[in-house]
């Protein structure tokens, strides 16, 4: 009977997504925009806990930092594996921010009320900001290929509401044409806009359509069908295969502490 089971799956995300598009409503009461926002990146991320693996620390972000000492601007959420240092001691029970080291990132998530133009580059340009990782060397305890490292961590936009779809591929596509020189480790890997649309960036050469229409490698890919069910499933499925590679690399962080000044 796995068919009645994956018709009750689907059903089941749809109504987690109605959690994010109604609370999301809800958090409307506030009057002060820091806190709405706060609100909604609190139900995003409390929709991560309940489906990420253990091994999955999802925390309100602040911004993640390289071994250089390189930050990125905002993120809303971050995800890092249980295996890298923590930085949670600004966090309390009622909230509260952290920080991450990109060496043991596993998501990062931009949450926006309304995905509208202005708010779709300043997502794009917070995602961009992510520091590069050290390479990955002697670290890969398995000794294979670890698939799509170099896109890690997982980038995620999330809104509430947003543009048209067509009018957001529209901006999207326009904004990576004027602004090339960013790489695609850098760009979103997809971006959710609840009860609206996905828009996904295509990873392998071998990526193809349940209608068989092969994707290009780096483009994207507009999904409107069902687009809670298969954005909330993507995200999941796809941070929790990088939390589970990340446990065959072996973490180290003397060097954040070697720079440290002495005073």
């Amino acid at each position: 009977m796995a068919k009645d089971f994956y018709r009750r799956l689907h059903s089941y995300f749809l109504d987690v997504g109605k959690v994010l598009r109604n609370e999301a409503d809800v958090a409307s009461i506030f009057p002060n925009t820091t806190d709405r926002g706060m609100a909604r990146e609190n139900i995003y991320a409390k929709v991560l806990r309940d489906h990420l693996p253990p091994m999955c620390n999802v925390k309100l972000g602040g911004f993640v930092f390289g071994l250089d000492g390189a930050e990125s601007k905002q993120l809303d959420v971050i995800i890092s594996n249980d295996k890298s240092i923590q930085f949670n001691h600004l966090m309390t029970e009622d909230g509260g921010k952290s920080f991450c080291c990109i060496e043991g990132c596993i998501g990062v998530v931009s949450v926006k009320s309304t995905l509208d133009k202005k708010q779709l580059i300043e997502s794009l340009e917070n995602l961009a900001s992510v520091p590069d990782k050290a390479p990955i060397g002697t670290r890969n305890l398995i000794g294979r290929e670890m698939l799509h490292y170099e896109d890690w961590p997982y980038k995620v936009i999330f809104a509430s509401d947003g543009l048209k779809s067509e009018t957001l591929m529209a901006h999207l596509n326009k904004f990576y044409v004027e602004n090339s020189e960013i790489p695609m480790n850098k760009r979103p890997n997809i971006i959710h806009v609840a009860g609206s649309c996905n828009i996904i960036r295509v990873m392998s050469n071998k990526s193809i359509l349940r209608n068989g229409e092969k994707l290009l490698p780096g483009s994207y890919h507009l999904q409107t069908v069902s687009p809670d069910v298969f954005g909330l499933g993507r995200v999941i499925a796809d941070m929790q295969a990088m939390a589970m590679a990340s446990n065959f690399l072996a973490y180290e962080y003397s060097e954040v502490i070697n720079r440290l000044p002495e005073t």
